[in-house]
């Protein structure tokens, strides 16, 4: 395939920066054929604080992804978290001019849509249509539902569109993070949306499903229902509030906190089959100190379950109905990378729990090109794959004109020139 055929995806973490480059197969197939990652300067809980400081880190992993496979690559989508997300699910109508849909009723009805007022420091990430409705009925709210209107007979038409607005300014630091490495951005996706591509099935879709990417510093979330996305969020706490909590509880460094939760964490105390003395350090202290496995996990356990209490709570502020609707949940992210997570989960939600498998029929790695210590299929490379499979036809997504586009090969050569 063509260079410029190659898709690159750069994931910008509260934690670590990754960056994927993937090559589509004749069948439609992603392929990954590079990556690199590196950890993150500059971010904190998702928000942007130090541009040099990122742009330094996306520079240094670029470099090292595209040399992992001799490749170049056209386009960057992306990633976005943002804890003042806000999401409009609205339902413009009009009549048509004409016994057949055309473009411009069509468009008309985008228009309409997409004169929703919004706060001077928000900007539009996207707007998705989930469906049109012809000649819905005024008294029992039916209609003919279609994908694709144009050409049909029809009256009246209605639209179902969901629509994303970040902040303008956290919009404005990606921005200039990427162009000062020389890059462009094609896409910019909400973390939730996008880790749902290569984890959730339509079947998924249709029947009600919660898709939660835990990260370092952010959750992001993502309710979809009836085969479309309804809500979606973000809430500033991740699973290093868990490394914390451990390092306020033991009066240990963050290092030696994270160290514990790593060797020693388990998601539940009640599956513990037996306690034992652990060796840690203190803050400041060359003493050698012992802690029980079993007090450790209990600050794990109740750690965890504060953070999934509050994905409960900010889906039922949003819509108590909402909540009830959802079938099941579906945990993605490094935050969930511990054992007994989904049981846990299920215990505090009362909810079908699952952690996240990648859909292996829509992505693949290259053999030859990503190494096999390098488990790119795990829930913490979610949202990078998800950037690579995120299709705007498929979710009838608009795209907002970030930057002038065209593809970004020659600055990609620059970069690589430079190091």
């Amino acid at each position: 395939m063509a260079d410029g055929d190659y898709i690159a995806s750069v994931d910008i973490g509260s934690s670590k920066v990754v960056v994927l480059i993937a090559d589509r197969l004749d069948d439609g197939l992603l392929e990954v054929v590079g990556h690199a990652k590196g950890v993150s300067e500059g971010v904190i809980r998702g928000e942007i604080v130090d541009v040099d400081a990122l742009v330094s880190v996306i520079k240094t992993v670029a470099n090292k992804a595209g040399k992992s496979c001799n490749s170049e690559f056209d386009s960057v989508i992306v990633n976005i978290s943002d804890p003042n997300l806000r999401v409009f699910n609205l339902t413009p109508n009009k009549h048509v001019d004409s016994d057949l849909v055309k473009k411009s009723d069509v468009e008309a009805l985008m228009r309409t849509a997409e004169a929703q007022r919004f706060k001077e420091t928000e900007q539009r990430i996207s707007s998705i249509t989930h469906h049109y409705i012809l000649d819905k009925d005024s008294d029992t709210e039916q209609g003919v539902v279609v994908k694709r209107p144009i050409g049909e007979q029809a009256d009246m038409l209605e639209a179902s569109v969901h629509i994303v607005v970040a902040a303008k300014q956290r919009v404005k630091n990606i921005e200039r993070s990427l162009g000062l490495c020389g890059f462009q951005a094609q896409k910019l996706v909400i973390n939730s949306m996008a880790s749902s591509e290569p984890y959730l099935t339509p079947a998924q879709k249709d029947d009600g499903v919660c898709l939660v990417d835990v990260g370092a510093g952010v959750v992001d979330l993502s309710v979809f229902k009836q085969g479309r996305i309804f809500y979606s969020t973000a809430i500033q706490v991740g699973a290093e509030q868990v490394t914390w909590d451990i390092a306020n509880a033991f009066n240990t460094p963050f290092a030696e906190a994270e160290r514990l939760k790593l060797e020693h964490g388990q998601a539940q105390v009640k599956t513990l089959e037996r306690d034992m003395l652990i060796d840690f350090r203190q803050n400041d202290d060359a003493a050698d100190y012992c802690l029980s496995h079993e007090s450790l996990i209990e600050v794990i356990e109740e750690s965890y379950k504060a953070l999934l209490l509050s994905i409960k709570k900010k889906i039922q502020e949003e819509d108590k109905n909402l909540y009830r609707s959802i079938k099941g949940f579906v945990f993605v992210g490094g935050g969930v990378k511990i054992e007994g997570y989904a049981d846990l989960a299920f215990d505090c939600l009362k909810k079908r729990v699952r952690v996240g498998h990648v859909n292996r029929e829509v992505i693949r790695l290259n053999p030859n090109s990503v190494s096999s210590n390098e488990n790119l299929l795990a829930p913490e490379y979610a949202c990078a794959l998800g950037l690579l499979l995120f299709n705007d036809e498929e979710l009838g997504y608009k795209e907002e004109q970030l930057v002038n586009k065209g593809g970004i090969k020659s600055a990609f050569k620059n970069l690589m020139s430079s190091f």
